[in-house]
């Protein structure tokens, strides 16, 4: 537009506008976002990430002799360990549904499991504590988390593997990773208690039964958990009640 004064032009301000927005936009998301990679609990978060993966790696090729030097310093290792287990496995069952268009997918097919196998983990836990405890075992409760939970990472590894499989209709090998990863619960509850002297001390019930005992329990509750996601499944492909009765 000319200046009727002759005069320089008038600069448009409503023509300058939309290039300065979205440099101004970018420049407040651009900061908002380097504030929050300085913020204090994050760089915590990143160092204890990079701490885990580097104790991962090493432990997944040596997880039982890992297990045999772990203090209960790795409580923290322990309980990401844990989770993940928990996850993960969720995430598996919630991977079939949606692969085969099963619904309702969340209830059924991720917070049933998930609370299933967080169950099965800290009674397969319990069990352990209880043994010891009816040994007589003297023992530090956050070193025998910290040693079950370093005996899980390989179950880590399998669950990954077996959504990655699953993912890629691999279905039959996806399954049989998902077992050897509840396997592993079991190895690690027995591999944990026979690191204590049980054989010398003189508990008011055999080894033998209480570790029988321990193992059945914590098998039912994988057993409920792989029967109710399969109960669910039915459920959804006929829009009803599963006939098994789960």
């Amino acid at each position: 537009m000319n200046n009727p004064e002759g005069g320089a032009p008038f600069n448009n301000p409503e023509s300058q506008r939309p290039d300065q927005e979205p440099s101004q936009k970018q420049s407040s998301v651009t900061e908002q976002w380097n504030t929050l990679l300085q913020d204090e609990r994050v760089q915590q978060a990143r160092q204890a990430s990079k701490q885990y993966y580097s104790f991962f790696a090493s432990t997944l090729a040596r997880p039982y002799r890992t297990m045999l030097s772990v203090g209960s310093a790795q409580l923290q290792h322990a309980l990401i360990t844990l989770s993940l287990v928990a996850v993960l496995s969720s995430l598996y069952f919630l991977t079939w549904f949606l692969k085969w268009s099963i619904t309702p997918a969340i209830g059924p097919g991720f917070l049933k499991p998930l609370l299933l196998t967080v169950l099965g983990l800290a009674i397969a836990y319990g069990a352990g504590y209880v043994i010891l405890r009816l040994e007589k075992v003297s023992f530090d409760p956050k070193l025998l988390l910290a040693r079950f939970g370093t005996l899980l990472i390989p179950a880590v590894a399998a669950l990954l593997l077996a959504i990655i499989f699953l993912a890629l209709s691999l279905t039959t090998f996806s399954m049989y990773l998902l077992f050897l990863s509840y396997l592993f619960i079991f190895v690690a509850l027995n591999a944990v208690i026979f690191q204590y002297p049980i054989r010398t001390s003189a508990g008011p019930i055999d080894t033998l039964f209480t570790l029988v005992i321990a193992n059945s329990i914590t098998a039912y509750i994988f057993y409920k958990l792989i029967a109710s996601v399969i109960a669910g499944a039915i459920g959804g492909f006929f829009g009803g009640l599963s006939p098994f009765g789960f």
